[in-house]
């Protein structure tokens, strides 16, 4: 993790020294009781309707130490694909133009840290977040997952098998978002709302799950994110959404791509909150009143290394004693044994610990509170199989089926999932559309 900012606030860096102690085996864990991005759903619905509405699955507000947004009209969420507390922790030291050192300056002293959910990858913390529930509840847990209804592993954002084929081939037309998620979005518990996102994701089975409730508005760019931004808020007060959910995906593709780059994440960062802060400024005093602006991300990443990543697929040993393929994350993998080799399995999985492979059994999983309280999907067990493998920092378990000879895919250079801190770790920037408007970036 990076060196704390001087900017940030002391108690920001001594909670985020604390959110990053071991907690599970060597690794930190998600704090689901007021530290975590599911309960900033919470905290959103409170804000608007002085509690949030009674479930028995949703989880509590953020803690106390977090700032207040009570009595806020309107509160924008904006989740940023791959904010991890460590980029953001980089901001000022990674400066290196007057603009980049005005945003940090800005940015910085309204940062708090949070830890996301378990396993750290958007699939289950956009729908924690949503839902403001923990993965265990609403059941998506991982990129990929078992699913005994349709009978196969599907890739859950985009609804397919994780073997391929086009975007909702397993959703079909007739698609609920019911058929996804056993509880109900944030969107459900008040009106008026907005959902924006990119155009590209408008009508498919994920969208209409996550955003269930909420009107689809989608863009293209930065600059229309701003504009429909803009717009939104510029409606007469009875008209104006009252919780807007945004998201931007592009800082998650350039890790990918590039690896976690401090340099990357700084010019991104700057270019996304002065797209803000030029919302906030062109909206009148009064359009700008009451409106608290929330900013997270659903994870970190850390860099991957080719060299520690293992192909189960050409494994012939582990692959007997499997019943199915691999699912979870590459830095997360649940595994399923054979009928009557649970405990071949096990043995197996255990003589890798030598090489810095963590395992714990889904028992352990569930009952100790990774995936969040109860109540938990019945499904849950069935979903995840018997065991959870974490490899070491930068390695990673993948498998190809068959078929897929030839060369590898492309290699990604950063990775998220697991359980390390700055996979774990993201930020919380809270703040005002009025405080924004003054920042005089």
């Amino acid at each position: 993790m990076s060196s704390p900012s001087p900017l940030l606030l002391p108690e920001a860096r001594d909670l985020a020294a604390r959110l990053a102690e071991p907690r599970w085996g060597p690794y930190p864990r998600p704090h689901y009781d007021g530290f975590s991005v599911p309960n900033v759903a919470a905290t959103a619905l409170k804000s608007l309707t002085g509690a949030p509405p009674p479930s028995g699955s949703r989880l509590p507000p953020l803690a106390s130490v977090y700032p207040r947004t009570e009595g806020a009209q309107t509160v924008v969420v904006f989740l940023v694909d791959s904010f991890g507390w460590n980029v953001l922790s980089g901001l000022e030291s990674h400066a290196r133009t007057t603009t980049e050192r005005a945003v940090a300056s800005k940015v910085l002293p309204c940062a708090w840290p949070l830890t996301t959910v378990f396993p750290s990858t958007t699939s289950s913390a956009l729908l924690s977040l949503s839902t403001g529930t923990a993965p265990g509840t609403h059941g998506v847990v991982g990129y990929t997952e078992y699913f005994p209804a349709w009978g196969t592993i599907l890739n859950t954002l985009k609804m397919t098998p994780s073997w391929g084929g086009p975007r909702d081939l397993a959703a079909g037309q007739g698609f609920r978002p019911s058929d996804l998620l056993p509880v109900p979005t944030v969107f459900r518990a008040t009106s008026p709302t907005l959902a924006l996102t990119k155009e590209e994701f408008g009508g498919t089975a994920f969208t209409k799950a996550l955003y269930d409730g909420a009107p689809f508005q989608g863009y293209i760019s930065l600059s229309d994110l701003a504009m429909h931004l803009g717009t939104a808020l510029g409606k007469p007060a009875a008209q104006r959404p009252r919780l807007i959910w945004a998201y931007w995906d592009l800082l998650d593709a350039v890790h990918h791509v590039h690896g976690p780059t401090q340099e990357l994440a700084t010019r991104e960062l700057t270019h996304l909150f002065l797209a803000m802060a030029s919302v906030a400024s062109a909206l009148t005093p009064e359009q700008r009143e009451g409106v608290s602006f929330l900013v997270t991300g659903d994870h970190g990443q850390i860099a991957a290394d080719p060299a520690r990543a293992f192909p189960v697929h050409e494994d012939p040993a582990l692959l007997s004693l499997l019943r199915r393929p691999p699912s979870g994350e590459r830095r997360a993998a649940f595994l399923e044994a054979r009928e009557g080799r649970r405990d071949d399995l096990e043995r197996y999985l255990r003589a890798r610990e030598t090489d810095g492979w963590v395992t714990f059994t889904v028992r352990e999983v569930i009952e100790g509170g990774l995936l969040g309280p109860g109540p938990h999907h019945p499904e849950l067990a069935d979903r995840l199989g018997d065991f959870l493998v974490l490899p070491p920092p930068g390695g990673a378990l993948y498998y190809r089926p068959p078929g897929r000879r030839g060369p590898e895919e492309h290699f990604l250079r950063g990775a998220h999932g697991g359980l390390t801190v700055d996979e774990l770790l993201v930020p919380l920037v809270s703040t005002t559309f009025d405080q924004m408007a003054g920042w005089d970036l």
